[in-house]
């Protein structure tokens, strides 16, 4: 019972259960945060407030202004799944620091590992930079393995020779192979590839839109507009303006969405996919679509000259943005051209003509819908992000070849005001008729990070609002003076992560980043199964056809909003470890090179930097600074900076940094710098024994 945390030992050989936060509990290491931060859960306690986060240490000493010399990232003292027993002390900031006294149990589990043979048996080197790094197998003649195989592992429970053992289940593919990245990505993040045979021939017999009972839009000149290397077009736009006197200066628009609900039945083996992986997902050089690509790539994506089935909203905006009216169509539709942002862009300032007259005609109205919708959303006071985006170029033989910034154009807001357009009405109509919807809902920060963010911005001369009812233009205003200054990319990361993760959620609670009242997700069922659901239940309430919404599934949306908000999460996290994966291959060559980069998040454990060039991004452990400076090194997380007292140097959120790359691990992914300006550690020395005092003899 004391290892499952079920009870606690106190003094006296007594065994009690804790209330509120005891001195001493059970955590579970749970997951690491967005600033690298251990976090658990309780085991057989519970803190007096629910929203208190728990933050795992080492046992070394810590205080608001910590005093760390040897705790490091990649050498975390429990993985994700480990428990301990911990000494616990609640803090002001809502959070509960739990210092490890004593770890209770083996991690058990399944893990991704790279093998290293030996002569009798092999090594495994785990893929995930938090989970055991050495673990011993003795399996190694009944899968043929070689050196650098990627191999599924179990692991038992138990140690050899001071090492997890594990035995191999799979070879899942080979290291430094192309393709090798997704695999370790896929296979880490639990993200399914293959679809079922049931699904795929579903898939297969699909086929031309039966115009029965749609609305005819064919002659209406729809135009999709997506990036170069899109894989699939599930939105189309039109505009003219509204010549109507009641409406002067206002405009009319179409956003047409393809009909994946014509294709995709509910309670069939396609929905039962669909629903279970929850979305695609977009990796470098590989998609895992939500859909067979023979639904995603073909009779669900708008094609130019081609017949489509659609769900299209009309919509009548004023010259100020403000939606009018709007109905809802169940139609069949032909793109008159496919487009790209970059070529959108070049059309309008005259960089090069339009392919037809037609096209650029219809360029310039949707250009002037926009900035009546742009009006719009300035009024509104959203919470607006401007951070840049890297993408990965391959040469021809899967190698990466650059590491370039994604542009971003006035057209990608174009087409982002359309969808939050066609989004908002999607909302309005259900949520009037009390119909069910799956909304797309973001809150106000959590109390805990607004603190935090306040102090931060209050070191650098920025006042946040102490209002307990935070408005999206309370942030927007410090964005807005930053820009320009050599904080400005700082203070969006910390505004950023203070923000409260969106969510899919049946009950409406607005979106705070939009301000909007009522949103939710229509714009994309090809590779959200959110929408698939918003268009059944559109198709229900407005009479658009037989295969509406199930009421059974209806009933089922709390369920269903917390997996596909968990899928969405799990995407991301999948999406953006295979990018830092690729960045970090792209700098395996660069070894003891310089580079200048930023601070881009402040630890416990040390500086993670972001390079100017690449994007790539890596960590100084402080211990690394410590060693280089002589000293040690405190955190504060007020400031967010890591100070040398005796060096009068602090290394704060935002500042400028010149590092040298200590190392590119292509297992884990994960790149170590060095402060160039100093001497560099030999990382590979190992740790001192600890310092013990000896007794004064009296």
């Amino acid at each position: 019972m004391e290892g499952e945390g079920l009870i606690i030992r106190a003094q006296n050989r007594r065994y009690s259960i804790a209330t509120g936060v005891p001195p001493v509990g059970i955590v579970e290491a749970h997951s690491i945060d967005e600033n690298g931060e251990l976090v658990g859960k309780a085991i057989g306690w519970k803190a007096n407030s629910g929203n208190s986060r728990i933050i795992i240490l080492s046992s070394q000493k810590n205080s608001k202004i910590m005093k760390i010399s040897r705790t490091s990232y990649e050498n975390q003292t429990l993985a994700v799944g480990d428990r301990a027993l911990v000494r616990l002390k609640a803090t002001s900031n809502m959070e509960i620091e739990a210092r490890i006294m004593k770890r209770l149990q083996e991690r058990s589990g399944t893990i991704i590992g790279v093998v290293k043979k030996t002569e009798h048996n092999a090594e495994i080197r785990s893929v995930d930079r938090r989970g055991p790094q050495d673990i011993y197998t003795e399996d190694i003649s009944e899968h043929n393995i070689e050196d650098g195989d990627i191999v599924l592992t179990r692991l038992e429970g138990k140690k050899v020779y001071g090492r997890p053992q594990a035995t191999i289940e799979k070879v899942l593919g080979k290291i430094g192979k192309p393709g090798a990245i997704e695999i370790i990505v896929c296979a880490s993040h639990d993200i399914p590839e293959e679809f079922s045979k049931e699904s795929k021939a579903e898939a297969l017999v699909a086929g031309p839109p039966n115009p029965k009972g749609r609305e005819d839009l064919t002659t209406i000149p729809l135009v999709t507009i997506d990036d170069e290397d899109a894989r699939d077009f599930d939105d189309a736009v039109w505009a003219e303006p509204d010549k109507s006197q009641e409406n002067s200066g206002g405009w009319n628009l179409i956003t047409a969405i393809a009909d994946v609900s014509s294709y995709v039945k509910a309670g069939q083996a396609l929905d039962k996919e669909a629903q279970k992986r929850g979305n695609s997902v977009y990796l470098p050089s590989k998609v895992i679509p939500m859909l067979p690509e023979s639904l995603s790539n073909e009779w669900c994506s708008l094609k130019p000259n081609e017949t489509r089935a659609c769900i299209a909203v009309r919509v009548c905006v004023s010259k100020t943005g403000e939606i009018k009216h709007y109905r809802f169509i169940r139609g069949i539709m032909r793109s008159v051209a496919r487009l790209t942002y970059r070529e959108v862009d070049a059309y309008k300032r005259g960089g090069s003509p339009p392919p037809t007259k037609t096209i650029g005609d219809q360029i310039k109205n949707l250009y002037g819908a926009y900035e009546a919708l742009r009006h719009a959303r300035i009024n509104r006071n959203t919470l607006d992000f401007d951070l840049p985006e890297k993408r990965i170029v391959f040469g021809r033989s899967g190698e990466v070849t650059s590491i370039e910034t994604r542009p971003h154009y006035d057209s990608h807001r174009l087409i982002e005001e359309f969808m939050i357009t066609a989004n908002v009405a999607a909302a309005e109509v259900l949520s009037k008729a009390n119909a069910p919807c799956m909304y797309r809902i973001h809150d106000q920060p959590p109390l805990d990070k607004s603190e935090t963010l306040r102090a931060y911005l209050k070191g650098l001369g920025y006042k946040l609002s102490r209002s307990r009812q935070l408005r999206p233009q309370h942030f927007q205003q410090i964005l807005e003076k930053s820009k320009g200054t050599k904080h400005e990319e700082a203070i969006s990361l910390m505004i950023l992560r203070s923000q409260s993760q969106a969510e899919y959620n049946p009950k409406n609670t607005g979106h705070f980043g939009l301000n909007i009242d009522r949103y939710s997700h229509f714009t994309s069922p090809i590779r959200r199964y959110s929408d698939l659901l918003v268009h059944r239940s559109l198709i229900a309430q407005l009479n658009l056809g037989n295969d509406g919404l199930p009421e059974a599934v209806a009933q089922q949306f709390p369920e269903l909003g917390a997996h596909l908000s968990q899928t969405e999460r799990r995407a991301v996290n999948a999406e953006r470890n295979a990018v830092d994966r690729y960045k970090t291959l792209f700098m395996a060559d660069k070894i003891g090179a310089k580079f200048v980069g930023k601070v881009s998040s402040v630890t416990r454990f040390g500086l993670f930097i972001l390079l100017d060039d690449s994007g790539a991004d890596g960590l100084i452990p402080i211990r690394h600074i410590g060693q280089q400076l002589g000293e040690r090194i405190q955190y504060d997380s007020s400031r967010q900076a890591l100070i040398a007292q005796q060096a009068d140097k602090n290394y704060g959120l935002g500042d400028a940094i010149s590092v040298r790359l200590e190392t590119a691990d292509c297992v884990t992914g994960g790149l170590i710098f060095s402060l160039s300006d100093f001497d560099s550690p030999d990382i590979s020395r190992q740790r001192r024994k600890p310092f013990r005092r000896r007794r004064l003899r009296r």
